[in-house]
């Protein structure tokens, strides 16, 4: 078999995985939000407290999993840790029968996102590896978009599973497509070879656990100011992450404040708006790159964040709130692929799993201390305000990325 078709083959299987894999985040990022609506409805401190279950892992651990997944065969940690997550979701609604309350969610969802720091970092660094020949920004444009219709699928069938079938149905259906994911990754055998590993410094087996934790911490950051042009994309990234660890839980607590309190479709109506969104802003990537430059799409997409936000913030019923949020769907993917496509071409092959490490680091801390940040404000501010501030402030900075071209420093 040619090689061209044989990694037209895998692709294909993969885009299936992807999107299969992605219906599972989403129902399972649904399901545990939806039982934080049931249990304490528009509340930020549960929303932070799912946050922290959900970052601080990556924080503690993606120094070492980047150096581990540089050396390791991509193919064998993606299909590892998709059967992983698929075993770990279906036990937690017998978890939740015995312990009765919401860390029954919240510590599986520890051991979830430690296996997302391995499989996050290994998705990004495969993606060129083995699709290489392709048109990368192509690439992550379809996969983006594949992922958005999976997105769609996950919130649409937990909002029914929640009110018309069972919460436990939503959260064994998560754990399965998981496991057909993993079926469908197995083809990237065929394309798999291992990277030789890099030296840097002292060979690894004389550092100590922490010298080595240390090493791989420098590592990745050195490496990414080595690029003018990864730092600008990393930059965007957390910038974005900051933004939405603030909507996280205000945004998601003011709907639950504005939608009935008791049917959780509503809530799963707003974010498939919201994905379906995100569906038309790859469209709009893939097709702005022709006459667009990087750096304008960004800033043209930080416009449309900033609009949507403004919205939201004035929204009191269910339709301009749908609508309002299907407007930041649009202006978040465009800023999301055109990034990644720059940090995937920019990092050399050999350092791509430290580097995609330490942007986890970045972006979760980014996150996290945004979602605090915001959860604080909520004692003072209310909810509404706060959007509405962050929704000025981007208004201010897609101006000054209109005017200054920073890709080119």
């Amino acid at each position: 078999m040619a090689k061209s078709t044989l990694v037209k083959i895998c692709f294909l299987s993969f885009t299936v995985a992807q999107l299969v894999s992605l219906f599972g985040d989403r129902l399972h990022q649904f399901s545990v939000v939806g039982m934080i609506g049931k249990v304490a409805p528009g509340s930020s401190v549960e929303l932070f407290q799912f946050a922290l279950f959900s970052h601080l892992p990556i924080l503690i651990f993606a120094p070492v999993f980047g150096r581990l997944i540089d050396r390791a065969n991509r193919a064998v940690v993606l299909v590892a840790v998709d059967a992983l997550r698929g075993i770990i979701v279906l036990f937690m609604p017998m978890l939740f029968h015995m312990m009765g309350n919401m860390y029954a969610f919240y510590l599986p969802v520890f051991l979830l996102s430690i296996a997302n720091l391995l499989f996050a970092p290994a998705k990004s660094a495969a993606i060129p590896e083995y699709f290489g020949s392709l048109n990368l920004l192509r690439i992550n444009a379809l996969l983006w978009g594949l992922g958005i219709v999976g997105t769609i699928g996950g919130f649409m069938l937990g909002g029914w599973f929640f009110d018309y079938v069972t919460w436990e149905t939503s959260f064994y259906c998560d754990g399965i497509s998981y496991l057909v994911s993993t079926v469908f990754l197995v083809p990237l055998f065929w394309l798999a070879r291992r990277t030789n590993p890099i030296s840097i410094d002292e060979p690894e087996e004389k550092r100590s656990a922490l010298a080595s934790y240390i090493s791989s911490i420098r590592e990745g950051f050195s490496l990414i100011g080595t690029n003018s042009q990864v730092v600008y994309s990393l930059a965007v990234q957390t910038a974005l992450f900051v933004v939405l660890g603030a909507l996280y839980v205000v945004g998601i607590a003011r709907m639950q404040d504005v939608l009935p309190p008791d049917k959780t479709i509503y809530l799963s109506a707003v974010a498939t708006s919201g994905t379906v969104g995100l569906l038309a802003g790859s469209g709009l990537a893939a097709v702005t790159q022709r006459w667009l430059s990087p750096n304008r799409v960004i800033a043209h997409s930080t416009l449309f964040l900033a609009v949507s936000l403004i919205g939201v913030s004035r929204s009191e019923t269910f339709l301009p709130l749908t609508a309002w949020t299907f407007v930041l769907g649009v202006g978040f993917s465009p800023v999301t692929i055109v990034t990644e496509t720059l940090l995937q071409v920019n990092i050399p092959e050999a350092f791509r799993g430290r580097v995609f490490a330490a942007r986890e680091v970045l972006i979760k801390t980014a996150f996290l201390g945004a979602s605090l940040a915001a959860t604080l404000l909520t004692i003072v501010l209310s909810k509404a305000l706060i959007i509405l501030v962050i929704g000025l402030f981007l208004a201010v900075t897609a101006i000054v990325l209109e005017r200054r071209n920073y890709l080119t420093v």
